[in-house]
């Protein structure tokens, strides 16, 4: 016969494996929700995404620009950029896709300015999803620039190329416009899409979502101007 004390046992252990089980579902749940993303009826302000305050002025003509504000040390950037890369081939030809990495600290600096460094030597396709990979799926750390060219040498350009890119005028410049503009439009987490530098989308919707988000956002600036009597 099962004690007193066997059943209480019993009954803790049925309770941990249930709690267990529903906070695995919970994070499964949330894993879909964030790759698919969920809308319901009509793509409003506030809701799926934020107006900037005084965004700047566009000239007629000129091209729309989508910022995609990321990090090669951010995971969620890592498993968006399929998406983002299938995504950029539907775009309308007036419509300009920039990446913009972000400096949250003195690590992500240096892979903000590797970045414009393996862009400026025209190294960066050959390297992009590489670095993904290696600090994703291999545990790589780059503390360094250092570390970052011992790891890219011989992939689309060299160790020395490499350094002397990352410490000209030129990537300096690139990496602090990237720093101001970060912090003109509030970034405070990443992935995430800003539109014409005057919607930011809300990338809490889910990614997929979040493309169609900008997709409305982008008819939006494409619309011609509403006539008024």
């Amino acid at each position: 016969m099962t004690s007193r004390t066997d059943r209480q046992i019993q009954k803790t252990r049925n309770i941990i494996l249930g709690f267990v089980a529903l906070v695995a579902v919970l994070i499964v749940g949330y894993g879909i929700f964030y790759s698919t993303g969920a809308t319901t009826g009509e793509i409003v302000a506030g809701e799926h995404y934020t107006v900037l305050e005084n965004p700047p002025r566009q000239r007629p003509g000129q091209p729309i620009v989508v910022h995609e504000y990321f990090s090669y040390a951010c995971i969620h950037c890592r498993n968006f950029e399929p998406l983002v890369k299938d995504w950029q081939k539907g775009l309308p030809d007036n419509v300009t896709f920039v990446r913009s990495p972000v400096i949250f600290s003195a690590i992500w600096k240096v892979l903000a300015q590797s970045y414009y460094a393996l862009d400026s030597i025209g190294a960066l396709e050959a390297n992009h999803d590489r670095l993904f990979r290696a600090i994703h799926d291999n545990g790589r750390e780059f503390r360094s620039a250092e570390a970052i060219a011992d790891y890219i040498d011989g992939n689309g350009t060299t160790k020395a190329e490499f350094l002397r890119a990352f410490e000209s005028a030129e990537v300096r410049r690139a990496t602090r416009d990237a720093e101001q503009r970060q912090r003109a439009v509030n970034i405070a987490s990443v992935p995430t899409l800003v539109i014409g530098e005057k919607y930011l989308v809300n990338m809490d919707a889910g990614r997929k979502t979040a493309l169609e988000i900008a997709d409305h956002l982008i008819a939006l600036e494409n619309a011609p101007p509403a006539v008024t009597n």
